[in-house]
């Protein structure tokens, strides 16, 4: 149930981090800006470590895989032979500093840093004591920790552990600090011309993941040793509830700032049209920016004026009283006259705006997780469902919570069984009717998605009992009404590992193959209290995220979160970049990149209207030095000759870009877009438009940009001006 459980997002405290970056790169004068190379040292043998060690080793290697960041690993045994100054950055675990006792492999590192070169190191070693670092002679305890930068929420260690501060007499700038005591256990500061982090205790002794005490240490990065993410990809997905924003903000410069966030999709909540919510000007925005936009409904709940207008068709729950449970108002979805009416005022709703699709979401029963064991709660239990499993059963099913009667659930498993199966069969039932019914709206509307929101029951396998769900029905679902499958985890999953989105993909790849039709939710809320789960923020945020986007790319589910404003600011890059982790870029030479993807990417050259080249040929898609890359292996160059004609840019995509290519004042391009409708921001007002060789009218007048809504498909596009 998400509405009622958004957040607010801290938008101070993210302000604060972006005005607190100390580290600026700059391009190089001519050419592309180099490519940065990572360096991580690989100790003696692994075999030996301590388990604490092994597992920081692993994790320090997995954080930096996870953020796309690939490593030439160079074994310690070979640093007298290895040019380390030709490294950007170069990462020392504990596990490898703790051997560099000859003073020849000790002096490489401390040379290239003083050449320029970046260093990462965590606990106490000869390493840290030759660039400088002290540590103080009292130990403390540590059980939580601050952030300086990143996070103004304490951040919580599970797992206790005692160490020694580091002392600031250099005044080296204090990255992370013992919350109690104020004593830094992680900093950053120069030596030479090189930059090094140095932190106080190892990195992750307790996983070979990396997120049980630092969730921050890629932003650390960024910051202080100008680390730099340079590929992102536009596919993340966001709820929106319009009455759930606290702050006013104009729905203009929010949809801008999704689309400088790489939004390609939102959810917004569509139970708000009896009400003062103005949609037009939502889409339009949306629209505008190139977001695809999806009306998110939340059956049994209809809205707050079909409740009041008809109670006779309010649910009820065990105890008999009206089914208002959380925030939604349960309709009973049972009785034929209340579907109809609900249809009919989905139906105007849906085809008098604009929307690019639907999002049936949560079609469940209540309550979760508790089921049977609340009355209170549990639905369904109007007249009809009880008479109709009656006939079935021979009993009512009122029954199951009289402890007094032979029927009683906890004595009576059997007849327990029965009427959860009953459930799950109507729950079936019910979502088939109204995919039926959606898809009647998609062959009217066209260019329309039917997206269906389930509630994951294989982690959790007692949940299919208590709210009615059913993997195997999900999936017939799916199959019979050829939807867009998405997947909701259950809040009693949400702390646990990010791995569950691996497990899950793994489970629904066997059945749904279509890349582009299996999505997965993850609910961005409180749901580790006081680090609970080994996790030191209480919302997910910074490695958490991160990893939460790697494991559903895995099996290439596309990732919805929950919701825009309770994501934090850092986060967004955290997905867009995790989101192209596949994306390769090698450097050539200064003024050539080899590219390699298996999707659109987004790079950012850090150069702001340059002509480029992309195998050999002008390239035009790209806006304020960000560049489109098609799928594929590509050369990317400076176009050094400078030609003189002036064509317009690809700015933004919401689908697949393929190819482009300007000549005789016209532009062509070829995407793809499997599910719904595609929008292109060009700078420049086309004068008319070609889809497969046919005029198309589908020019959107945006504040500066002008947008093309394309259609669902493979299409080839000619624009001229």
């Amino acid at each position: 149930m998400k509405r009622g459980l958004c957040l607010n997002l801290s938008a101070i405290v993210a302000m604060l981090m972006l005005l607190g970056c100390s580290y600026r790169s700059s391009s190089t004068e001519t050419g592309l800006k180099k490519i940065q190379t990572v360096a991580f040292i690989l100790p003696l043998d692994i075999n030996s470590l301590a388990v604490s060690e092994k597992n920081d080793f692993r994790s320090l290697r997995h954080v930096l895989s996870v953020s796309g960041i690939t490593c030439s690993e160079i074994p310690v045994s070979k640093l007298k032979s290895e040019k380390l100054a030709n490294y950007t950055i170069i990462v020392v675990p504990f596990a490898t500093a703790k051997s560099l006792n000859d003073t020849v492999s000790l002096n490489r590192i401390l040379q290239a840093v003083k050449s320029g070169s970046r260093l990462l190191i965590d606990s106490s070693s000869v390493l840290s004591a030759s660039l400088g670092i002290k540590f103080q002679k009292t130990p403390i305890s540590i059980s939580c920790i601050g952030d300086s930068h990143f996070s103004a929420d304490t951040l919580y260690w599970t797992t206790r552990t005692v160490t020694f501060p580091i002392e600031n007499s250099r005044k080296d700038s204090i990255l992370s600090f013992e919350k109690k005591t104020h004593q830094p256990i992680a900093v950053s500061g120069m030596f030479g011309n090189g930059r090094f982090i140095s932190i106080a205790t190892l990195f992750d002794p307790n996983t070979i993941k990396g997120y049980s005490r630092y969730p921050f240490l890629i932003e650390w990065m960024e910051r202080d040793l100008g680390l730099e993410r340079i590929v992102e990809r536009q596919a993340m997905e966001m709820y929106f509830d319009p009455g759930m924003r606290e702050d006013n903000t104009n729905i203009d410069s929010l949809a801008s700032l999704w689309r400088q966030r790489k939004i390609k999709r939102v959810y917004v909540a569509g139970w708000y049209y009896d009400d003062n919510v103005d949609y037009i000007p939502i889409l339009r925005a949306c629209h505008q920016n190139g977001i695809q936009a999806y009306c998110w409904l939340e059956t049994p709940e209809v809205n707050k004026t079909f409740w009041d207008k008809h109670p006779e068709w309010r649910e009820k729950t065990a105890t008999g009283r009206d089914a208002n449970i959380d925030w939604r108002k349960l309709m009973n979805l049972a009785d034929e006259n209340c579907r109809n009416q609900v249809w009919k005022e989905i139906n105007e709703f849906l085809m008098k705006n604009d929307w690019d699709g639907v999002n049936f979401a949560e079609m469940y029963f209540e309550p979760h997780p508790e089921g049977f064991d609340n009355p209170d709660n549990f639905t369904p239990m109007n007249s009809i469902v009880r008479n109709d499993f009656k006939q079935k059963s021979g009993f009512d099913p009122i029954d199951l919570f009289n402890s007094k009667s032979t029927h009683y659930w906890k004595k009576n498993k059997k007849d327990w069984k029965s009427f959860a199966n009953y459930r799950k069969q109507l729950s079936y039932t019910i979502k088939g009717q109204f995919l039926e019914f959606l898809n009647n709206i998609k062959k009217r509307k066209g260019n329309f998605d039917v997206m269906m929101t389930g509630i994951d029951v294989s982690l959790q396998p007692a949940e299919a009992d208590n709210i009615g769900e059913s993997t195997e029905l999900t999936l017939k679902l799916y199959k019979k009404y050829n939807i867009t499958l998405q997947i909701e985890d259950p809040s009693n999953c949400w702390g646990t590992g990010p791995e569950r989105y691996a497990q899950l993909g793994k489970l629904y790849r066997k059945t749904v193959n279509d890349e582009n039709r299996l999505v997965f939710d993850c609910n961005v809320v409180g749901s580790h209290e006081k680090g609970s789960g080994g996790f030191p923020s209480e919302k997910p945020s910074g490695e958490e995220i991160r990893q939460i986007a790697y494991n559903m790319a895995s099996h290439n589910v596309r990732p919805a979160f929950y919701a825009e404003d309770g994501v934090n600011l850092i986060d967004f890059k955290n997905i867009s970049t995790v989101l192209a982790g596949k994306a390769t870029i090698t450097e050539s030479n200064q003024n050539e990149w080899i590219i390699t993807t298996p999707y659109t990417i987004i790079i950012n050259i850090g150069r702001q209207n340059q002509r480029l080249l992309l195998d050999k040929k002008p390239w035009f898609a790209q806006a304020n030095g960000q560049v489109i890359i098609p799928q594929g292996r590509h050369t990317l160059n400076l176009d050094t000759l400078k030609s003189k004609i002036n064509p317009i840019y690809i700015k933004q995509l919401s689908g697949e870009l393929q190819k482009a290519e300007f000549a005789d004042n016209e532009l062509t391009f070829s995407y793809s877009e499997s599910v719904t409708s595609c929008y292109i921001i060009l700078d420049r007002k086309p004068e008319t438009v070609f889809v497969d060789g046919n005029k198309f009218e589908c020019v959107i007048q945006g504040k500066t940009d002008f947008i093309l809504k394309l259609p669902q498909g493979n299409h080839v596009v000619r624009v001229k001006i």
